[in-house]
């Protein structure tokens, strides 16, 4: 049984797709503000919203295993029989000329996200962030996939919107949903659309020797 990897995200997509693969995963999300900065690229930030995901929630494992102020100064990473090691964290964002596409606030916003893919091409663009506790050390990358929408008229958009998976995507469709249908073609990661790449995530866990987590 591989030791527990620590996911900081309450997405259960990406905590699905993680245990398929044969991770054993303990979900800790982290709460902080995804407001994207003023011109801000969207690789950049997509990366910066992982990380910070991230260090929230290594810093809530470390101010519970060090209650002593002194030792929360001098300690940076876990003592090394800790059990828990591994932190990963993840933002995904819907890119469409240039403009970032997060989840849609409403019923309006998600009518108005899908009329602009429709019938053309768009990029997932997913940060992530790995932390090693142990060792302080992290290992970030962004990835993308292309992704063309099929053409649809104001009818089959309303008629999408009311089976209700819209609400708490970006971009306002799910790939591994009924939203299946309106996407015409991919090129690059099919996970990564869902919400994680699990290649790239799992080629870092190999750059970083997180052997203890891997599920083989």
């Amino acid at each position: 049984m591989p030791a527990q990897l620590v996911l900081a995200s309450a997405s259960p997509r990406r905590l699905e797709l993680l245990e398929k693969v044969g991770f054993a995963v303990k979900a800790m999300p982290a709460v902080i503000d995804e407001s994207p900065h003023l011109d801000e690229m969207p690789d950049t930030f997509v990366k910066r919203i992982a990380r910070s995901k991230v260090l929230t929630v290594v810093d809530r494992i470390q101010q519970t295993l060090y209650t002593d102020p002194d030792q929360l100064r001098l300690q940076r990473g876990l003592r090394r029989d800790t059990p828990l090691r591994w932190v990963l964290g993840a933002d995904t964002v819907v890119v469409v000329d240039n403009d970032i596409l997060g989840k849609p606030a409403d019923h309006v916003e998600a009518a108005e996200m899908l009329t602009r893919l429709q019938g053309r091409e768009h990029y997932v663009l997913t940060g992530f962030c790995l932390y090693d506790m142990q060792k302080s050390k992290e290992g970030i990358q962004a990835v993308q996939t292309n992704v063309r929408m099929k053409a649809m008229s104001p009818k089959e958009i309303e008629k999408y919107l009311s089976v209700g998976e819209s609400m708490d995507k970006a971009g306002a469709y799910a790939i591994q949903g009924i939203g299946s249908y309106l996407v015409d073609s991919l090129v690059g990661s099919y996970t990564n659309v869902v919400g994680l790449p699990v290649c790239q995530v799992v080629e870092m866990m190999d750059e970083m020797n997180a052997h203890d987590i891997l599920p083989y």
